[in-house]
């Protein structure tokens, strides 16, 4: 390797004198003072957060104490000017004291707890708080150091890398020819596998169209590309098959190395990007189902009159951010059609508000929602009345013919079903919507009859008498969510209040916002425009807190998991740097005789580090993006009556994949932590001595 050290101002001043390092009991009050100062921060904004604005408690969290973490970072910065050093005992005193700080602070404000058979956080959890802080503290502020020992906080301030990316780049041997290498590399497997997915395109009828010219032409030109680079790799290996042993050209172990290096970070980057889309896809797949069919909040009340309902409507829809607003009644049934028998949720609606809380409207298969306010408009039985719309597309194929052919056949074996009443009176029948499985359960389909029972009965001389009242199907309803579709009925408003006897009275009011991850937010205005008691509301997270924490866990622990491939290949980062180290011992100690702090033969091999962690992040958010393409253009296919769903769903979330990019860069800086310290520390007697 040619050595062309010029002696500046980074080289001058080596062996004069320089600013004084703080006293220990200096360094630990400034770090406890950064560090109280960084949690008083990070709970005022989050008290803020929370009063000001409509974010969502876990947005609330994250961006406070990401905040937070930042403050940490900044404060260990400063501490390495003032103690001239990373100065981790000092640090450490400081962050034990913060610990015991944090407990009795939280034991003071009492926070939630996160088990649900308790409302506050028991003494082991505060502990657990106290201890994670306390590490946090100091594992931030040692990271930050490395920065301020990176420019010089030692010694001279410089914050260039430009000669030290020259060496770095020497070392890793990247030029023209490799630079092209990667690229390849990097563009080509994304390339082909978004060519896979343009040519899948082309099965689906729907998409088909949707295929543009331009796509065609990338897809010819990536194969093209990948035919001709295959044949030169081959051609390259012909040529050197002919070669004599001694001719051959020995690559160092550090290039193969640093090559496994880049792989492994890329194909960790790779799998992490995949599955976080793919469970992001799920999430929002089943979450889409849930408010397509139930709405955003509740407005409810904690008595059991809510008669006023009607001049209470106005005053919901004047509240900035609600975008619709349906009275609704909820109660449970039993439904049955001849000898079968199944239990459901009865739900009382109105069909010309439904439709803006809702996807109600959007989800008939079969049939009409506005026959519920005009039951006489429901065909009889003597015709069939076909699927139609964009839900009914689904039903397509072998199974609804099947399960059309055996409810015409339950028909025509039991048509005495629906000569039991008066033909007048069936037509004047109110009308009930049911999902598609309660349909194939009960084998009814639109104009049929079936029957509906309450507990909730007069009470007679020999007791409580069950009520019961015939309904006409007027829809068939497909939401994709098997628990709604099975479960779920729908009728008039004026029609469930006669059925319970509920006079004018309601259960509640459904609403709809402009922002649904503000829904709690949204609902604490409502319920303060109305004057707060006895009005509440509950949004869709928190009826759905156990679906909806389930996943959230099971992402979490599935990314944790995955980022440990990251995490094994930043480890062979960290071997392939202190074999270089090992390597260019003698160079190391030449520069340092030359002139070279510490702080610049330190940034070295982090930049080489850095380098090798980026080419390889890079690679692989390329190749989770084009796999993710790949599989929401292929779509693999699911089984329907296990998942609910006919093709594995993804969602390209680009916070996601920047989240994914910033933990590859930070655990390949980790990784290059040890190896440039031992670089920096080394003695160029030493270094020589051996040599």
């Amino acid at each position: 390797m040619k050595l062309h050290w010029r002696p500046s101002p980074r080289a001058e001043g080596r062996g004069a004198v320089g600013r004084k390092a703080a006293r220990p009991a200096v360094v630990s009050a400034a770090a406890l003072a950064l560090f109280l100062l960084g949690a008083g921060l990070q709970y005022s904004l989050a008290v803020w957060l929370g009063a000001y604005t409509t974010l969502s408690r876990d947005a609330v969290n994250g961006i406070s104490f990401a905040m937070e973490g930042v403050w940490f970072l900044l404060a260990g910065f400063v501490l390495s000017f003032l103690g001239r050093g990373y100065r981790p005992l000092e640090n450490l005193i400081a962050s034990a004291v913060f610990g015991a700080v944090t407990f009795f602070v939280l034991r003071a404000l009492k926070p939630p707890s996160f088990s649900y058979d308790r409302f506050f956080a028991s003494t082991g959890e505060l502990v657990v708080w106290s201890l994670a802080a306390a590490a946090a503290s100091w594992l931030l502020a040692m990271w930050g150091a490395s920065f301020g020992m990176l420019i010089g906080a030692n010694g001279h301030v410089d914050p260039r890398v430009r000669y030290e990316w020259g060496i770095a780049r020497t070392h890793l041997r990247l030029n023209r020819h490799s630079a092209l290498l990667l690229a390849l590399l990097g563009v080509l497997p994304p390339g082909l596998f978004y060519a896979l997915g343009i040519a899948a395109s082309f099965r689906d009828p729907h998409q088909r169209p949707l295929v543009h010219p331009l796509h065609i032409l990338f897809m010819v030109a990536v194969v093209l590309a990948s035919l001709t680079v295959i044949g030169k790799w081959i051609q390259h290996r012909a040529q050197i098959a002919r070669l004599q042993p001694g001719q051959r050209r020995k690559r160092p172990a550090t290039v193969v190395m640093t090559g496994i290096s880049v792989a492994g970070v890329a194909v960790g980057v790779w799998a992490l990007t995949v599955v976080l889309s793919v469970m992001s896809g799920f999430e929002s797949d089943l979450k889409r189902k849930i408010l397509g069919t139930n709405s955003h909040a509740l407005l409810l009340k904690y008595s059991a009159d809510f008669s006023e309902w009607r001049s209470v409507i106005p005053k919901v829809a004047a509240v900035p951010g609600v975008a619709g607003v349906s009275p609704f009644i909820l109660n449970e049934v039993i439904l049955s059609h001849g000898q079968t028998v199944t239990g459901a949720e009865l739900k009382g609606i109105d069909p010309a508000t439904a439709g803006a809380v809702s996807e109600l409207p959007r989800q008939v298969i079969a049939g009409e929602l506005g026959w519920l306010s005009k039951p006489q408009d429901i065909p009889g039985t003597d015709r069939v009345v076909e699927p139609r719309g964009e839900a009914a597309k689904q039903l397509g194929g072998p199974e609804y013919e099947q399960y059309l052919e055996d409810t015409l056949k339950r028909r025509q074996a039991h048509p005495e079903e629906s000569q039991k009443l008066d033909p007048e009176a069936l037509r004047n029948l109110p009308g009930i919507c049911i999902g598609k499985e309660m349909s194939h359960q009960l084998r009814a389909w639109v104009g049929d009859v079936v029957n509906v029972l309450t507990p909730l009965g007069e009470m007679t001389p020999t007791g409580p008498v069950p009520r019961s009242r015939p309904f006409r199907v007027a829809c068939i309803l497909y939401s994709g969510m098997y628990e709604y579709d099975s479960k779920f009925v729908y009728i008039g408003i004026p029609e469930a209040q006669r059925f319970f006897k509920m006079g004018e009275n309601i259960v509640g009011l459904e609403l709809k916002f402009a922002d649904v991850d503000a829904a709690r937010a949204l609902g604490r205005r409502v319920v303060a425009a109305l004057g707060g008691f006895p009005y509440r509301t509950k949004d869709w997270a928190e009826l759905n807190r156990n679906l909806f924490s389930a996943l959230k866990l099971e992402k979490l622990a599935m990314a944790i998991i995955l980022t440990f491939i990251v995490l094994v290949a930043c480890f062979n980062i960290l071997s392939t740097l202190i074999m270089l180290v090992l390597e260019k011992t003698k160079e190391i100690s030449i520069l340092k005789s030359m002139g070279a702090r510490d702080a610049s033969v330190m940034k070295i091999f982090v930049v080489e580090g850095l380098t090798i962690g980026a080419i390889g992040t890079a690679m692989g958010l390329l190749l989770g993006l084009a796999s993710c393409s790949f599989i929401e253009k292929f779509g693999l296919q699911l089984d329907p009556d296990v998942y609910y769903i006919s093709n594995l769903p993804v969602n390209v979330d680009g916070a996601q994949f920047v989240m994914v990019a910033a933990i590859s860069l930070a655990l390949s800086y980790l990784a290059t932590l040890y190896p440039a310290t031992k670089a920096s520390r080394l003695s160029p007697v030493d270094g020589l001595r051996e040599e």
